[in-house]
This record gives C-alpha cells, sequence and structure tokens, in this order.
C-alpha cells in the first residue's frame, strides 16, 4: 500500500471548492445575457428611387441640395447623407424635361475612402 501525505489533498479539495466558488452567479454578479442577432433594417433609398425622376421629386425625397451647379444642358446637384454625399445628374430627355441619369455617392470628407453607392442609399 502507497502512504500518501494527507496534506495533499485538503489543498486539492479547498483549490477545487474555489473554483467552483468562482463560477457562480450572485445578485451582484449576474450572468451576462445573451445579445439578441440584430436584423439589418430596409433600406432607406434604392438608386430606382432617383433614376429618371426629375428635381422637384429627388428634393422631396431629400431636401435642398447643398449645391446646384448647371453645366451645359446638364445640372449637378449635391445632397447630404447621412453617411455620404449623394451625387446627382440631370439631363434633359426627350421632352425637355430634366431627368437624373446618373448617380454617384462621395465621401463627407476628403480623408474618407470613396463610399459604395448603394450602401450610401441604403443608410440614408
Amino acid at each position: 500500500m502507497i502512504n500518501r501525505p494527507t496534506r495533499f489533498w485538503p489543498g486539492v479539495t479547498a483549490g477545487a471548492l474555489l473554483l467552483l466558488g468562482a463560477c457562480s452567479t450572485t445578485a451582484d454578479n449576474p450572468p451576462a445575457a445573451i445579445a439578441e442577432p440584430t436584423v439589418p433594417s430596409a433600406p432607406v433609398f434604392a438608386a430606382s428611387d432617383f433614376m429618371g425622376a426629375d428635381a422637384t421629386a429627388i428634393d422631396r425625397l431629400l431636401g435642398a441640395p447643398t449645391l446646384t451647379r448647371q453645366e451645359g444642358d446638364g445640372e449637378y446637384r449635391r445632397y447630404a447623407l447621412s453617411t455620404c454625399t449623394l451625387i446627382v445628374i440631370l439631363y434633359p430627355d426627350e421632352q425637355g424635361a430634366s431627368r437624373v441619369v446618373h448617380l454617384d455617392a462621395t465621401a463627407q470628407n476628403s480623408e474618407a475612402d470613396k463610399p459604395d453607392l448603394n450602401a450610401c442609399l441604403a443608410r440614408g
């Protein structure tokens, strides 16, 4: 028969009890809640909301542009959105009415990367 020191086992038992005690929760230390997965919200805008629209319809959606500039027969308009700047280009259609023919997104400041147009529109 092997004779083991009795001092070893009480230390192991005490250590195991300390570890178990650290895992328990109390009113002062409730378990962390598991976050619910977030569901993406519907896009605020899509390119189809703008393409072919006239300036009045665009202004109803976005408010007044921060910049408007005539360029030949076309019109350049810039709108500040929440995370980017939307560029809208209008040209006269066959009947002479100015309609949106091009959209682009730019960063709100020169140090940021150029944003994706669809992501820009989706965030509004």
